[in-house]
């Protein structure tokens, strides 16, 4: 694997812990056996016909095709959700090239476990189009594109290897993902990057109607503002048990169910060593060599509590590992059984929705994983027909616990009777009909106010005459960054504004629970300073806004015709 030019350090040979130690007692005691089997593997591979592998040769059970292939669960899990939430991870740093290829990829996914699957599909795409296109990313230019992501940066600016290093060894491990995968991750961004540029060369970009959109955005508006509050007319609302039933009718798929689970899990936490003992607070007169002793002693013991603490923390995943490697491995042994071999404590809950998530389990993920809590990781969880499926990994949450959990029941969503639905049945009519109460109300006090306005009285007068209570406000100078007091003006309020003539009044803005009818009364153009400049980054934005674009539109005909299939449901 290609390094990014670390010091190559020896490693501490650790003394394995006991289960380790019989395993590795049985590999001594089967080498001859091992040997022969490594053989007939290699054997194996030479005899495979490479052209009917579909992805299984990465092992593991079929889980989506795309493109007429098939991948595996475990491929799947690498490529797409730990490395999705890997890009999540590090888009946070503020990396707009990262949450460009987040967001491409995942595409418009309602949930998170669709926005990964859609993750995994749009990168096994795009290798295929780096392919096609001659989009290569060199070892350098991957190693340039590392080095100056914003998560590796220091406080002095620059790369720094340390943090590099922490987020490779100990933030992607127990992901099941190495450096390489990190690498490969790099390549991909990069190729989207480029593939985009390619996609989107033969687009061009209006530079005058650049020009002409940065002086519309470069205005000050003046305007008058009348609200309409929905409370009012939502109250008057109060259909029949008819009308709800009706409505229910119409649109009952709607209306379903949560799914419910019910878990057995347990939480390893790491043993804490006790802390060394406090160091004495010189007096104030102490010479300043005590006082450095101090501040020296000081450090030393806090740095051996955080040792401590990480050592601990080390073990207790240590431990989860091994329970679930044995779990797998010596089918014999029961969660409970193991759990108790541990000591420790099972609890179960009964069965509940993610939105009456019990208390201990709403603990939030550590940042090494996705975010959420341990219950969204839980309800994440994909069953099929291997009894495993059924038992989570060894979810990092709070400080430096471990939770695994194991699903023993669920119950599916259904559709909801009426009896169940009519609550909320009767509170979606009665938003749909207030709704439209308060466009029919926003446009006939519209209609009103013209009239008024026409006849030369003044705004606020013509609210009045229109029935408008709340009192109207003048805002005399409206720009592009406008945040003035949303509860009393829309904070939209100079888009809406932008192109209207002075004198006219705007489209109504309609909120979910209020309206405003705006009237402009003076627009002009502010000179800017450094025009030319703000000009020139306007005509990039747009021409990167293409190229998105143009990428973009291409991943979504090249979905539509791969014809992906989840395969995990079978």
């Amino acid at each position: 694997m290609r390094s990014l030019g670390f010091e190559i350090r020896a490693i501490p040979l650790l003394i394995p812990a006991p289960s380790h130690r019989a395993m590795i007692e049985n590999i001594r005691k089967y080498t001859g056996l091992i040997i022969v089997l490594f053989v007939l593997v290699i054997i194996g591979f030479l005899f495979m016909d490479y052209g009917n592998m579909s992805g299984a040769g990465a092992g593991g059970r079929p889980y989506i095709k795309v493109d007429g292939r098939t991948y595996t669960d475990k491929e799947f899990n690498q490529l797409g959700s730990s490395s999705y939430q890997v890009t999540q991870t590090l888009a946070q740093s503020g990396d707009f090239q990262l949450y460009s290829f987040l967001f491409g990829m995942a595409g418009d996914a309602q949930s998170q476990g669709e926005a990964m699957e859609n993750f995994f599909a749009g990168r096994m795409l795009l290798r295929s189009a780096k392919a096609e296109f001659g989009v290569h990313p060199g070892e350098e230019e991957i190693d340039s594109f590392i080095r100056k992501l914003r998560a590796f940066t220091g406080t002095n600016g620059e790369f720094s290897q340390e943090q590099y290093r922490n987020f490779i060894e100990r933030g992607i491990g127990r992901m099941g993902l190495t450096e390489g995968d990190i690498r490969e991750l790099a390549s991909d961004v990069i190729a989207q990057t480029k593939l985009a540029e390619i996609l989107g060369a033969g687009l061009s970009t209006d530079r005058n109607a650049v020009a002409k959109e940065s002086a519309i955005n470069g205005q000050r508006i003046s305007a008058d503002v009348a609200r309409i509050d929905l409370d009012p007319i939502e109250e008057k609302i109060d259909p029949s048990e008819e009308e709800i039933k009706t409505y229910w009718e119409t649109i009952q798929d709607a209306f379903k169910t949560a799914e419910k689970r019910r878990f057995t899990y347990l939480i390893a936490k790491p043993t804490l060593p006790a802390e060394p003992a406090e160091i004495p607070i010189p007096a104030e007169d102490a010479t300043e060599d005590a006082k450095a002793e101090y501040e020296t002693a000081k450090a030393a013991r806090e740095a051996t509590i955080a040792e401590d603490r990480r050592k601990a923390q080390l073990e207790a995943g240590g431990k989860a590992d091994d329970f679930l490697y044995q779990l797998e491995s010596q089918p014999e042994l029961t969660f409970e059984k193991l759990a108790e071999d541990n000591k420790w404590e099972l609890k179960t809950t009964e069965l509940f929705a993610l939105s009456e998530t019990p208390e201990e389990l709403k603990t939030p993920l550590r940042a090494s994983s996705s975010q959420g809590t341990a219950a969204d990781e839980l309800f994440r969880m994909i069953v099929t027909t291997d009894p495993l499926s059924k038992i989570s990994p060894a979810i990092a949450i709070g400080e430096n616990e471990w939770l695994i959990a194991r699903l023993d029941e669920t119950e599916e969503v259904r559709p909801q009777t009426y009896e169940e639905a009519r609550a909320e049945a009767r509170a979606r009519l009665i938003a749909d009909l207030s709704a439209a109460a308060l466009r029919k109300a926003t446009d006939e006090a519209s209609e009103k106010i013209k009239g008024a306005l026409a006849e030369g009285k003044s705004f606020a007068d013509a609210a009045k005459e229109a029935g408008i209570t709340a009192e109207t406000i003048n805002l005399p100078e409206v720009t592009a960054g406008y945040q003035g007091d949303t509860t009393k003006a829309p904070s939209n309020l100079f888009d809406a504004a932008k192109y209207t003539d002075p004198g006219a009044l705007t489209e109504p803005v309609i909120e979910s629970d209020r309206a405003f009818i705006i009237v402009v009364g003076n627009r002009e153009i502010v000179k800017q300073e450094n025009a030319e400049l703000a000009l020139e980054a306007g005509f990039k934005r747009a021409e990167e806004a293409a190229r998105i674009a143009a990428f973009s539109s291409w991943l979504t005909s090249r979905t539509e015709a791969a014809n992906i299939e989840t395969l995990y449901a079978q």
